[in-house]
């Protein structure tokens, strides 16, 4: 398994349109061990466009230098949006920063808030990529504050696996974002991942190969036909991106578990129904583990718990 992550389970997010977590449910399906998928890391400045905030989708990100240089995270009054949230202010850890948006969008009712990058010098220059983001949307960073939101990023959790990707399953391995070898915790450090990629899936390979040669050929099963539980992606994005998100907390949660175990059967018959199907049971055992886990920790924060 070498799927990637759960990122499109989210509106906002900057998973690709395939990161519909296939592989965690395949493994959900076959009886194999998942853990921490509570754990999902937002990041706390996403580029909100008008026009295509309310579609779903992946979005640019919005570097976190852009911050260390200077610019200020600003509401549409123009107040401070860490303002005695946390020491470090607008340099806080991300969960930080993303949870003082997330607070902000609740007690506004406003769509975005805003990075306020003008006073920065030789913006072009020394952030093109986030430039050509934001004029591709219609946005000049030089001229105006640049609207973000939060949105989901990556998923400390998957598949249990030992650091050479074997999973309880003999024959299955699982490497990257699908996989939870225990390394990032409750809160994955910055290009953590990579690295876990990098190292894992070499080892994961070379294992899966040693594997195969001394299984010899194996027999195929018979494909399994039938129905699936598939909500479609947007209500499930919507659900999500309401009840487990940023900050949860139980009657969000509870809402959410019911609306996904209401999922009506689907014949799975192209890409879509098998993507839905996936979303749905993955955001059933999401909002399952986030609705046991409580307490706050990492970047699982439940509204009615302090962080541990």
């Amino acid at each position: 398994l070498a799927t990637g992550g759960l990122g499109q389970l989210y509106r906002a997010t900057t998973n690709p349109g395939g990161a519909t977590g296939d592989g965690l449910a395949l493994a959900l399906r076959a009886g194999v061990a998942v853990s921490d998928l509570e754990f999902i890391q937002f990041h706390p400045t996403m580029l909100f466009a008008a026009g295509n905030g309310a579609r779903s989708g992946r979005r640019p990100l919005v570097t976190e230098a852009v911050r260390g240089e200077g610019a200020r995270l600003i509401d549409a009054r123009g107040a401070l949006v860490t303002a005695g949230v946390h020491p470090m202010g607008d340099l806080a850890p991300r969960d930080v920063v993303a949870g003082a948006i997330d607070a902000r969008l609740r007690e506004t009712g406003d769509a975005c808030v805003y990075l306020d990058a003008r006073g920065i010098a030789g913006f072009e220059g020394r952030f093109p990529t986030v430039t050509a983001a934001c004029r591709a949307a219609g946005i000049d960073p030089v001229h105006q504050p640049i609207p973000v939101v939060p949105g989901a990023h990556y998923s400390c959790g998957g598949v249990v696996t030992d650091t050479h990707g074997r999973t309880e399953l003999p024959g299955l391995y699982a490497a990257g974002e699908v996989a939870r070898t225990g390394m990032h915790g409750a809160n994955r450090l910055a290009s953590n991942s990579l690295l876990e990629g990098l190292v894992v899936g070499d080892r994961a390979g070379s294992a899966a190969a040693a594997h195969a040669v001394s299984a010899g050929r194996v027999q195929a099963g018979v494909p399994e036909r039938g129905g699936r539980a598939a909500l479609d992606r947007q209500t499930v994005q919507q659900a999500m991106s309401r009840d487990a998100s940023v900050v949860r907390d139980a009657p969000g949660l509870q809402r959410l578990a019911d609306l996904l175990s209401s999922a009506g059967e689907r014949v799975v018959t192209d890409r879509t129904d098998m993507e839905d199907a996936a979303l749905t049971l993955v955001a059933r055992v999401v909002a399952g583990a986030a609705l046991a886990r409580t307490e706050s920790r990492g970047c699982h924060h439940r509204a009615e718990f302090s962080s541990a």
